[in-house]
């Protein structure tokens, strides 16, 4: 597990990846799930939509990878919640199958100040055995803001990363998904298949990256 952090690290030159790929690295894209046409009111009709869009961006992007991890990050006090891995179990994985990473200090001066305590990014990795497991994964995903069960606990987000080919693909909420390569070839594809799913307030910039190949 650690030399797949090493690699991760190494090609994408950060200590661990961020919350927001999209702003963080030059070659991503940005996709819009839930949409702003479907708004909260209708929560069936949209957690089906970001559900849908989410599979067709994670199949087309990592369905040929040959290996597949999943990271999960959470920001909690600095002992992480023992409860935290329980709906994994969900989709089939173990907590033994998963290892625990590292945790990082946030520097919180607001938090420090309400509970006169900082708050800690956790970081928790597992080997998918199989890739249709993303899909509850991106289930659990989605429904973190939407009242919808099962859920993640708490604050946890999960990317899924091929080591090999250096991608990355992180659903952050039932908004939208951020997808990062170190090669434009796999983004490229994903821009001409997916254009329509795009958000809008950073297509400029997406096109001026991938628009003209």
């Amino acid at each position: 597990m650690k030399n797949v952090i090493a690699k991760i690290q190494e090609q994408f030159g950060v200590e661990e990846l961020p919350h927001g790929l999209f702003h963080s690295f030059d070659q991503a894209l940005r996709f819009e799930l839930g949409g702003e046409k479907l708004g909260t009111d209708r929560p069936m009709r949209r957690f089906t939509q970001a559900h849908d869009r989410s599979n067709a961006v994670s199949k087309a992007f990592i369905d040929n990878s040959p290996e597949v991890f999943v990271l999960l990050s959470s920001y909690e006090m600095e002992q992480p919640d023992k409860k935290r891995l329980k709906p994994l179990k969900l989709c089939g994985i173990k907590r033994s199958e998963f290892q625990y990473l590292s945790k990082t200090r946030q520097q919180d001066d607001d938090h420090i100040a309400e509970f006169g305590s900082d708050i800690f990014r956790h970081w928790d990795m597992a080997k998918l055995k199989d890739k249709e497991t993303i899909s509850e994964i991106l289930w659990l995903g989605i429904a973190s803001e939407m009242g919808i069960k099962p859920t993640f606990h708490g604050s946890m987000t999960a990317y899924f990363v091929d080591p090999e080919n250096g991608l990355v693909l992180h659903l952050y909420d039932d908004r939208g998904m951020d997808v990062v390569a170190t090669q434009k070839a796999p983004l490229n594809n994903l821009f001409a298949r997916y254009n329509d799913w795009l958000l809008d307030y950073d297509l400029t910039r997406m096109t001026d990256m991938f628009g003209g190949e």
